[in-house]
């Protein structure tokens, strides 16, 4: 194909018919030889202000994406500039471009092709006081075989027959011109849906919907979406503002789940920060379980085990962004608010024991490269978890008036930098407590260790009708903690908290003999040994693993 172009564009000379003193136009193109034409699109050229507007039509046969596109450009040039344009052609994208209408200007073209991307630089003179460029093209583009992964987005979406999306490069020549942009997509396969992503200048992603199959945008990079979903729709009201709620997805009852999620989250966090709520079901790259919080919406491969995950983006990534640890508080947020129960919690234990390699939260730079080994437990799970057992060292109430303080300073200054990040968290909740926690903040985040809690001796003396239990628990990996334990009897269960350092002695005074002694029975803290379950990532599924059976002196010892 590559070489069926190159002939094509060497051998036939440029024409340019002069229609009028104020219209020129362009229908064929010599190019010349380049080594790189991606690189000369991205030299400084002028970024000149423009109205630019697509008019497309698009025809999908099951694998090939045929697209007849008008691309249009409005300018207000007082004197000579060159607009450079930026086309691709390969294995999968074939760019043929028809002619280039000029109106209110004369023009030369230069144009190079290095055997993958052809460059049009257009030297234009104005000759009014307004210009116009018309570019008429047709291109042939097999989404189902796009693997090119080159922006973040690309990672979380995978076409398939159902659901495909349309880069940029598939629907248009790339300028560098800024302003206001449109993009009508005036025809579209039956039965298919139509939507859009945007790239927002601070490289997160909004979803767009069209007005009369019209996108508004700021002619940054923008994703053309079509699937066979389902719409539903809902709105809601949180604090007195209406938040519109709209889902694209062939799965049912997902308004109603989406709702529960904001107003949960509103409710411990603080408010939705935005108008509505758009979640957009696609099919990953890498696995069934891939999601990406978009600003103002949420995209996934399934609703349960990702969307509550992406959804909470929407605070801690796209309204406050501190870095890699977005995904901790993410993580936390839709485990632990979201229909938690006791199964919920061993699981989430289980996650943060079957990572494959155990390294420092401060010691993570690239989530990428984290994802791609399957190590993200590390950094996900063992994350929420450490913001689980903040939640029982400082207390509900404290936590959450805590995260709400977090999200007003982040939202306002940049929160990325790990360490920094971790020193302002810890300086908030410091002061709202007025103890020192860096003994927590120190050993959670800057190691990769878990706690190992174990009753190393039980005593039960008699005392004529009541019983005195004493209890030497141990911690043996050199965390200082709060630790939980439940005392259960024939008729009553006693829960005491104690603080272990080193080792602690527990003293209960009971009116009859107890049964069970349970070490942290709400799951507050990831113990060694505490799930019965483990991953399995060749199958990835959770199997449950046999837990030994510990008895002193007559007392089931269980540890959670």
């Amino acid at each position: 194909m590559a070489a069926r172009f190159i002939i094509v564009i060497i051998l036939i000379t440029l024409i340019v018919m002069c229609i009028s003193p104020h219209r020129t136009e362009l229908r064929e193109f010599q190019f010349s030889k380049t080594t790189n034409a991606k690189r000369l699109f991205e030299m400084n050229w002028k970024n000149n202000t423009a109205n630019e507007s697509i008019s497309l039509n698009i025809i999908f046969d099951g694998w090939n994406v045929t697209i007849k596109g008008t691309q249009e450009i409005e300018l207000s040039l007082s004197s000579p500039s060159v607009i450079p344009f930026l086309f691709e052609n390969s294995s999968i994208l074939r760019f043929d471009l028809e002619k280039i209408e000029v109106y209110g200007a004369k023009v030369s073209v230069k144009a190079f092709y290095d055997g993958k991307y052809g460059l049009l630089l257009l030297n234009v003179t104005p000759t009014k006081s307004t210009q116009k460029i018309r570019l008429l093209y047709t291109s042939h583009y097999q989404p189902l075989l796009d693997i090119n992964m080159g922006d973040p987005i690309e990672w979380h979406m995978k076409s398939t027959k159902d659901y495909f999306y349309i880069p940029p490069e598939a629907y248009m020549l790339l300028s560098k011109l800024r302003g206001n942009f449109t993009i009508r997509v005036s025809h579209y396969p039956t039965n298919y849906t139509l939507a859009g992503i945007l790239k927002l200048p601070n490289g997160k992603y909004k979803p767009l919907l069209p007005e009369e199959n019209t996108f508004h945008t700021d002619s940054r990079r923008f994703y053309i979406l079509l699937g066979r979903w389902d719409v539903y729709e809902k709105t809601i009201k949180i604090n007195d503002r209406k938040i519109k709620i709209i889902a694209f997805t062939d799965e049912e009852d997902v308004t109603d789940e989406l709702s529960k999620i904001l107003e949960i989250y509103s409710s411990h966090l603080i408010p939705y920060p935005y108008d509505e709520l758009i979640y957009i079901r696609f099919k990953g790259h890498r696995s069934e379980y891939e999601g990406y919080g978009l600003y103002g919406g949420a995209l996934g491969t399934q609703f349960k085990s990702v969307i509550p995950h992406e959804v909470a983006h929407n605070w801690f990534a796209i309204y406050a962004d501190l870095g890699i640890l977005n995904e901790p508080f993410a993580t936390y947020v839709s485990v632990s608010l979201y229909n938690l129960t006791p199964e919920k919690l061993n699981k989430w234990e289980a996650l943060c024991f079957s990572s494959k390699k155990r390294t420092p939260i401060v010691e993570i730079k690239n989530i990428e490269a984290f994802r791609m080994i399957k190590i993200t437990s590390n950094l996900y799970y063992r994350g929420a978890f450490i913001l689980r057992s903040l939640q029982f060292v400082v207390g509900n109430e404290t936590f959450f008036k805590g995260l709400r303080e977090l999200l007003e300073i982040c939202h306002a200054k940049e929160c990325t930098k790990t360490e920094e990040t971790l020193t302002l968290i810890e300086e908030i909740y410091e002061n709202m407590t007025n103890k020192d926690l860096n003994w927590f903040f120190k050993k959670w985040f800057y190691t990769a260790d878990y706690p190992n809690f174990t009753v190393s001796s039980l005593k039960v003396i008699q005392n004529g009708n009541n019983y005195r239990l004493i209890l030497n628990i141990t911690e043996k990996n050199g965390f200082t903690m709060p630790l939980e334990v439940k005392i259960v009897t024939p008729t009553e269960n006693i829960t005491k908290r104690i603080f272990v350092n080193g080792s602690a002695i527990l003293r209960v005074e009971l009116k009859e003999k107890p049964l069970k002694v349970i070490i942290d029975p709400n799951d507050w803290i990831a113990n060694v040994g505490g799930s019965s379950y483990r991953i399995n990532w060749e199958k990835q599924k959770f199997e449950k693993i046999g837990k030994e059976k510990m008895e002193i002196n007559g007392i089931e010892i269980v540890v959670n």
